[in-house]
């Protein structure tokens, strides 16, 4: 009998050992995903972010696609408005691109490697490999980590939680505020490693001029507004920062059509200009990045303290100047989403 129960112990404890051997902890789960991001020659993932902003959610279908060594294309589709704007990172630099309205903007920066996009499998690694305090959890069929979330336009962030299943493909990541409040949401439903471009996927001229199939409104039918759109219908900032309102508002005559000026003094003075969407080319590159705002993408550049923000949306071009802090900037822009014109 104590010969079979000995049996039995050692039978148990082997067991025990070959399960401990499958089981992987932070520190090997963190460097699989290092040498997986190192040595990925390329993918496609898709999915949908929200973004918690404003009255309601916005919906985003987000595809991003990467080639080795450092070329990246991220298409961001507005479900509810059914525009596309396009992130593009080649060998002549990195550029937002509008198709529907050809415009191109072309910057010298190291996007994206110097923000923290939470739709990207690079930086949402980067992230966790940066945080020596990181949280693991591994589960029967996923792994999660919890990590400090670093949104230099977003300082309501606090905390990222992340998905992988066990092949590390990601499954989620959710940007949480103070309060565990959920910000920002990616689900991916697609990742597919390995993936092959044609030899022109991340061509500017190609993105620019091929409209994804499906927007709506084109530059063709904004351009030229009829007499009764001829006017710009102007939309307020619902957020004005404290001890600062709207001094002056005219509008300026000028050959490409009526241009809105507001002016807003007081403790941080700022002026915020509206005007009918221009076709702008790629020309030479600007010292600016892009910046993802509630409802699209814009263009920030920096000129020290002095900044200007702009960025188009519903067929109005916005842009907003001042000695503002970056995410003041992007506060004052967010909450010009969805408001209604004068």
């Amino acid at each position: 009998m104590c010969r079979k129960a000995w049996l039995s112990l050692i039978v148990i404890a082997l067991a025990l050992s070959m399960a401990g051997c499958g089981t992987k902890d932070a520190k090997d789960v963190v460097s699989d995903l290092s040498q997986r991001s190192e040595e990925m020659e390329s993918y496609i993932s898709h999915g949908k972010m929200t973004i918690q902003s404003g009255k309601e959610p916005q919906e985003y279908d987000i595809e991003v696609w990467y080639k080795k060594p450092h070329f990246f294309r991220v298409a961001i589709k507005n479900i509810k408005k059914d525009v596309t704007q396009i992130l593009l990172r080649n060998e002549q630099g990195v550029y937002v691109l509008t198709p529907h309205l050809k415009k191109s903007f072309r910057f010298q920066s190291d996007w994206p490697y110097s923000g923290g996009q939470v739709y990207l499998y690079q930086t949402v690694i980067q992230s966790i490999i940066d945080d020596n305090e990181r949280i693991f959890k591994a589960g029967n069929k996923e792994y999660q980590f919890e990590v400090v979330a670093k949104y230099p336009f977003n300082q309501h962030a606090h905390k990222q939680r992340i998905w992988f299943d066990h092949r590390l493909n990601p499954q989620k990541v959710a940007v949480l505020g103070e309060t565990n409040e959920e910000l920002i949401k990616v689900e991916f439903d697609r990742f597919e490693e390995d993936a092959s471009f044609d030899n022109d996927a991340f061509d500017m001229q190609r993105n620019l001029e091929k409209i994804p199939q499906g927007d709506k409104t084109s530059l063709a039918a904004i351009a030229k507004p009829s007499a009764k759109q001829a006017e710009v219908e102007t939309v307020l900032p619902e957020y004005v920062p404290q001890g600062s309102h709207l001094q002056s508002e005219q509008t300026i005559q000028t050959p490409q059509g009526p241009v809105v000026v507001m002016r807003f003094k007081g403790d941080k003075s700022f002026t915020l200009t509206e005007r009918h969407p221009q076709a702008l080319e790629a020309g030479l590159p600007l010292m600016g990045k892009p910046v993802e705002l509630a409802g699209t993408v814009g263009v920030l550049l920096e000129m020290g303290e002095r900044k200007r923000l702009t960025w188009t949306e519903d067929g109005v071009d916005y842009e907003l100047i001042g000695n503002l802090p970056v995410d003041e900037l992007v506060q004052i822009a967010n909450s010009t989403y969805n408001q209604p014109s004068k």
